[in-house]
């Protein structure tokens, strides 16, 4: 996803209501990204409560999280031509509302004039935060629909709650890095997560699209993993993507194995300069993700022959490596050097979560092999 992708008027309106980025917001990233990634045991419930935290987050996790959810958006299926209810659920401060409204507003589709966008959040001064900047970048003119922005506080762990999605079927539906907080403290949290997402997916239109968007930890990936084996067995829902299959999925046979995104990104100047100050490199969006539907419709054409590369590409000398994934299993597959051919040539441009199409992999009990005459495509790159 291009600086141009980003919108410039959320950035602009970012600024305006939080200031410049300064030491003071690197600290709090560094203080965040802590807390998101190895301290998960002490992030609070409410991190928006401490100002420097939320400043930090508004100005720096909130535009980088809006571009992985944007970038899903752009790879799900076309919305329908019509007034929409869109449902963004654990919505912090509009992550994916936000997102929504750029993505609409970029398809420019008459027919989407008056859509609804609801945002349910357990804190209210999120959904502040949400309200403010939603009126801040969706500045009605002429040349931009007008849609509608409802945010519900709600804490959707409460026992007994009646919950606000009830009322109308929805045409999309996200969760974006809100289900691995979910249930932390139940005694079985993946099947409370499954069934809210149960109830959500009741709530789903039947051409709607349900996208779940987590960090790109080995833990909350194994858990989403989990979340998706139980509600396909189930017959809730099919994946869209990133998955080619409905079988367990195979990175859960192995307790250190998990599947994530990692995609090019060139940064705004702001994150840029947030992330000099703060130490770190932002090169690259890394996430999970499940894209769900109720229709059977799928990212690309499923077959034993086609595969998701779900590694780098391990280039060494005289040997290039990637993990595969599909309704198959989950393989180590290599073409050693001596094997380039114009028939496999493809496979020199292989990277993380691309689509191939392999004609036959040798098997073997630990690098599976492409040989120089096996026929390889690339089909579905990952757009950066």
């Amino acid at each position: 996803m291009s600086v141009e992708n980003l919108s410039h008027s959320l950035l602009a309106a970012l600024r305006a209501r939080y200031g410049e980025p300064d030491r003071e917001v690197a600290e709090g990233v560094r203080t965040l990204s802590r807390l998101f990634t190895k301290e998960r045991n002490a992030l609070g419930s409410d991190y928006f409560a401490d100002p420097a935290l939320r400043r930090a987050y508004l100005l720096y996790f909130l535009p980088v999280n809006l571009a992985k959810v944007a970038s899903l958006l752009q790879e799900m299926p076309a919305l329908p031509a019509r007034p929409l209810r869109i449902l963004d659920v654990g919505s912090g401060p509009g992550v994916g509302a936000l997102a929504v409204l750029g993505h609409l507003t970029q398809l420019g589709v008459a027919a989407h004039e008056g859509s609804e966008v609801i945002a349910v959040d357990r804190s209210r001064r999120a959904l502040q935060e949400a309200e403010a900047l939603w009126e801040q970048v969706s500045v009605t003119r002429r040349d931009r629909p007008f849609y509608l922005f409802h945010a519900v506080p709600f804490d959707v762990e409460r026992p007994g709650a009646r919950v606000p999605w009830k009322a109308g079927a929805f045409d999309l539906v996200i969760l974006a890095n809100s289900l691995n907080e979910l249930f932390r403290s139940a005694t079985d949290p993946i099947a409370r997560r499954v069934t809210l997402l149960e109830s959500l997916l009741d709530a789903l239109s039947p051409d709607g699209t349900c996208v779940i968007v987590e960090p790109a930890l080995r833990e909350t990936t194994r858990d989403l993993h989990h979340v998706r084996d139980r509600l396909v067995s189930a017959r809730r829902a099919t994946v869209y993507s990133p998955c080619l299959h409905e079988q367990p999925c195979p990175a859960l046979a192995r307790p250190d194995d998990w599947c994530h995104e990692e995609r090019p990104w060139s940064p705004p100047l702001m994150l840029q300069a947030i992330d000099r100050e703060a130490g770190y490199i932002k090169d690259a969006l890394k996430f999970s993700y499940l894209i769900l539907r109720k229709d059977g419709l799928t990212v690309a054409e499923r077959g034993p022959d086609v595969y998701r590369v779900v590694s780098e590409m391990m280039v060494m000398k005289g040997d290039r490596r990637a993990w595969l994934c599909n309704e198959t299993g989950r393989p180590l597959v290599g073409r050693l050097d001596k094997a380039r051919s114009e028939a496999n040539a493809s496979l020199d441009r292989w990277h993380r979560g691309a689509i191939v199409r392999v004609e036959h992999i040798e098997r073997r009990a630990t690098i599976s092999r492409i040989e120089g005459s096996t026929r390889v495509e690339l089909v579905r790159p990952v757009e950066g």
